[in-house]
């Protein structure tokens, strides 16, 4: 009856109920910056024969990202994250777990051997001059396992069945190595690649995965309950945060109904402050199983918990595990709860109803979804039990993410993702993966993680992960790999990635700026045969100082091979006639002297009628990008823009002989290449790999201007003149003015808004600086024509605007003893000057006649004064100054006059000479005679001088 009751009112709540949104977004992205992620598939070959198995390889390649493109604001954002745990009665069951750390060490090391044979795997591909990267990659494995039998020892359960596998690998790894060597004796000189040892690499790739597969499940023998997996994995994720002062959490347990924690009165702990990290760790400690499982009310107080935040513009997370599905809800006034607060009512138990579930779900799409936060929230199913689509349903109602965990340890490498996620600097969320294989194939194995449903293949594959590298200015995320094995079952010509017109091969993502967006992989022909096809290689070089180009093919049965450009033969090879041994491959070299801007199309004809189709793929350098660079080397960085054939790999880019870049996956066949180039000549080596794996070489010779301009100066007074060794555009400086470490826009000065001048080529600038910049370290800048910025640190010492103060003589020059002294007759009228220059910071003069107030010294006559600007030992003009900007006060033995310049700005950085008499008397004056001071000052700039007062000298 009571659920009946709640029915009605639940309908009326949705018609009248109105939710207030918040109006919270996050950070706007400079042009909307989406992630550059870049896809491609990776095949041995296009052509097989009816039967064949063989391996699809895929890749998705997030480029580099500038850390310009994107605000600060957001990728140092705070996080914020809610631990929902389900403490409910049935945590008490156990599950298989094992939390020992040598456990914990083998996880680490299977998951890189897992690695290393899909490198392995995805290696094969490119074989051809690869048998040291696998060689490599075969060292790396031999270590991992290495490295596990040294804490497979301590683990007594298992252990004969563990070594028997331990033996297996080891003889695969030595099956790999005799693939290599055979590759070695049957193609002296040239590696090419061999499709049966081919065959046989990625045969013993895939058993030795299997093995270590095997090798998992023996090591999961241990059990533990659930709450105390739970305990430990949440203390793991912690610990691995703990170091990032960005992270708050806060947790939340629920059984029958949710209650949540505080941090000496905060709502987050703070996991950089010992004493919240070990609060929160006390509070895991302490949770108890008990009740039954609101999921839907540790959503509700979660979502509250974040609203509540102070923190408006934090990155908002809530991770919600259970074992099972919703038993119980909230309801107030026979209505579901979704209120904030705590007097409400639970109903529910152990058992799993209709209504439980849809509590949970409408939390989820009231609050989490539209309820005005922009949050992720994961639901983890904890559980070995085959359905959990109900949490599925929850997490898609929340906007959420879904994530199974079948036992303790898939659990911790549940959070331990979460925890890089939520620690990296631009996250890339809910990445899924979809392929569709053509009818005529079968599914015959996927990676891990990859599911199989008919001819399609789908997975999520987890997030993409940037984390910034200050060093290079950079976000850098590493590529994801996985591959599909197929067989060929039907003869035809088909197109992986067009199903009907439609493009079903992709990945999608929510990208950097909160976007859903496809990347659709480039669509690749393979051609299935009744009888084996002829297999062809080709390669292409550009010769560096010539026209000539050479193609270089190889072919493994006689055939009839033509060569295509624009749909012209312009070369043909026939060796129909010739005797192939087994496994022979028979090579052709062809010069070609005209120019190629396309793709050449190579045919090969065998004797069964068999005809292959591929292409060699062009190469060209669309253009060449200099931006501004601030440096003082020999080297710059540069942007080259190449393009080449879709479905394209980059395999190598060779700067002036040091390797720069391998192995990148080309846009849709193009590709921005960041490299470093010297000051005056560059060779640059590019090799392109393209869908059928033949590849052209093409060197190109750059020229660039990586000489940024050397700079000296000189400082006088308030002028500092620089000078460069060549013709500069711009000259300006920084300085860090508020002692932040930080050099803002306000704290950048050139001519906008300080007085730079400069000669006729531009050789030389002299700058003016002001009193702000005393004592203050400076940073000057000019940039070539070419956008080579140099740079030189200056220390500014104190300024002092005050040039000069003494006795006026001739004019404008001024006179006075190097102790700073000068002698006058007492009672006579001299004339003093002060050579001087203000600016708009620096305006106001004080003239302090006497400053020290010497009692028995008298100033006669009225004060007078002439204010002239001068240039170059003359005056220029007569400065009229206005009546009410100045302000005299005077007595008997003091002066003491105060000028406003700052309504004078056509004098501001002008030379000045101040002109002032003075008639200073001292009665009885002995004949040693006295010394007062007078003091000049603008702002902080002061100049005192002394004057001794002499006594006339009589004459006899």
């Amino acid at each position: 009856m009571l659920k009946k009751l709640i029915i009605s009112f639940l309908v009326i709540s949705l018609i009248f109920n109105i939710m207030i949104i918040d109006n919270y977004t996050f950070a706007e992205f400079k042009d909307e910056v989406k992630a550059p992620i870049n896809l491609i598939r990776i095949l041995e070959k296009n052509q097989y024969q009816t039967g064949e198995e063989f391996i699809i390889n895929y890749t998705i390649q997030p480029q580099n990202l500038s850390i310009d493109d994107v605000y600060p604001e957001y990728y140092l954002m705070d996080k914020e994250v809610v631990l929902v745990m389900d403490v409910s009665g049935s945590m008490r069951d156990k599950i298989i777990f094992n939390q020992n750390k040598e456990t914990i060490e083998i996880r680490k090391y299977i998951k890189k051997l897992k690695e290393g044979i899909l490198e392995i795997i995805k290696t094969v591909a490119v074989i051809r001059e690869d048998q040291k990267d696998i060689e490599n990659i075969l060292e790396d494995l031999e270590d991992n396992l290495q490295s596990i039998k040294k804490y497979i020892s301590k683990i007594k359960v298992n252990n004969e069945k563990i070594n028997k596998e331990f033996e297996k690998i080891e003889i695969y790894i030595k099956n790999i190595r005799n693939n290599l060597k055979e590759i070695e004796t049957k193609q002296k000189g040239r590696k090419k690649r061999n499709k049966k040892v081919s065959k046989n690499i990625i045969k013993n790739a895939i058993e030795m995965n299997k093995r270590i597969e095997n090798l998992e499940k023996l090591l999961k023998v241990n059990k533990t309950t659930r709450i105390e997996a739970m305990k430990f994995v949440s203390k793991r994720f912690l610990e691995k945060l703990k170091d990032d002062d960005r992270i708050k959490v806060s947790l939340i347990p629920y059984d029958t109904r949710a209650w949540d924690s505080s941090y000496e009165g905060k709502e987050f702990a703070d996991l950089s402050n010992n004493k919240h990290y070990n609060e929160l760790i006390k509070d895991i400690d302490s949770l108890q199983p008990y009740g039954g499982t609101n999921i839907g009310d540790g959503l509700r107080k979660a979502y509250y918990k974040l609203k509540g935040s102070t923190n408006k513009n934090s990155r908002k997370y809530i991770i919600l595990m259970t074992d099972g599905e919703p038993t119980a809800y909230s309801f107030k006034d026979y209505m579901y709860y979704f209120g904030e607060g705590n007097n409400y009512y639970t109903w529910g138990g152990s058992i799993a109803d209709y209504w439980d579930l849809k509590y949970a779900k409408l939390v989820g799409e009231k609050l989490l979804k539209n309820g005005g936060l922009e949050i992720k929230s994961f639901m983890i199913g904890f559980s070995d039990d085959a359905n959990l689509e109900k949490l599925k349903q929850i997490a898609d109602s929340s906007g959420g993410y879904f994530k199974k965990a079948e036992d303790g340890d898939t659990l911790d490498d549940v959070y331990q993702a979460l925890a890089d996620e939520i620690s990296s600097d631009l996250p890339i969320h809910n990445a899924f993966f979809k392929e569709t294989i053509p009818d005529g194939f079968e599914i015959l194995e996927v990676s891990e993680g990859l599911k199989i449903k008919g001819n399609t293949v789908t997975g999520d594959i987890g997030s993409i992960i940037y984390r910034l590298d200050k060093e290079r200015k950079e976000f850098i995320a590493e590529p994801i790999n996985f591959w599909i094995k197929v067989k060929a079952n039907k003869v035809g010509k088909y197109q992986f990635g067009n199903t009907e017109g439609q493009n079903e091969s992709y990945v999608s993502y929510i990208d950097i700026d909160g976007k859903e967006r496809v990347k659709y992989f480039p669509v690749i022909d393979i051609s299935v045969y009744e009888t084996e096809p002829p297999v062809l290689d080709a390669e292409l070089s550009f010769d560096t100082d010539s026209s000539n180009k050479k193609l270089n093919i190889t072919v493994n049965e006689p055939s009839l091979i033509e060569v295509l450009y624009n749909d012209e033969v312009i070369k043909t090879i026939d060796c129909r006639e010739e005797l192939f041994g087994i496994d022979e491959i028979k090579e052709f070299n062809i010069t070609l002297k005209r120019d190629i801007q396309n793709s050449l199309v190579i045919t090969a004809t065998d004797l069964s009628g068999n005809k292959v189709m591929e292409t060699v793929p062009y190469l060209s350098l669309d253009s060449i990008n200099l931006e501004e660079y601030e440096h003082n080397d020999l080297k710059r960085p540069v942007q080259l823009e190449l393009s080449t054939e879709p479905n394209s790999t980059i395999e190598e880019i060779i700067v002036n002989g040091i390797k720069s870049q391998e192995n990148k996956v080309t846009d849709e066949g193009f590709y921005t290449a960041n490299v470093v180039l010297l000051d005056g000549s560059n060779e640059i080596l590019v090799k392109v790999k393209n869908q059928y794996n033949n590849i052209v070489y093409r060197t190109f010779k750059i020229d660039i201007d990586a000489k940024s301009p050397l700079i000296d100066s000189e400082l006088k007074d308030f002028k500092l003149t620089t000078n460069f060794d060549e013709q500069v555009e711009k000259v300006w400086f920084e300085a860090d003015l508020n002692n932040d470490e930080i050099i803002s826009e306000d704290e950048i000065f050139d001519d906008s808004n300080i007085s730079i001048s400069y000669n006729e080529d531009y050789t030389k600038a002299e700058i003016t600086l002001t009193n702000k910049f005393s004592n203050r370290k400076i940073k000057i800048k000019a940039k070539d024509l070419n956008g080579n910025i140099g740079f030189l640190n200056i220390d500014v010492p104190k300024l002092n605007r005050i040039l000069g103060h003494g006795i006026l003589i001739n004019g404008v020059q001024l006179k006075k003893y190097e102790d700073n002294s000068i002698n006058i007759v007492n009672g006579y009228k001299v004339k003093f000057g002060i050579i001087f220059s203000i600016d708009s910071e620096a305006d106001t003069l004080t003239l302090h006649l006497n400053k020290d107030r010497i009692n028995n010294v008298k100033l006669l006559g009225e004060f007078k004064y002439d204010l002239y600007e001068i240039s170059e030992g003359s005056i220029v003009r007569k400065v009229a100054i206005k009546q009410q900007d100045i302000n005299i006060q005077s007595n008997d033995n003091e002066i003491i006059a105060n000028i406003n310049l700052h309504t004078y700005s056509d004098i501001f950085e002008r030379k000045l000479l101040l002109v002032y008499t003075f008639r200073p008397l001292v009665e009885n004056l002995g004949t040693q005679g006295l010394r007062i001071s007078n003091r000049f000052s603008i702002n902080e700039s002061v100049k005192d001088i002394d004057i001794n007062i002499k006594p006339l000298p009589k004459i006899e």
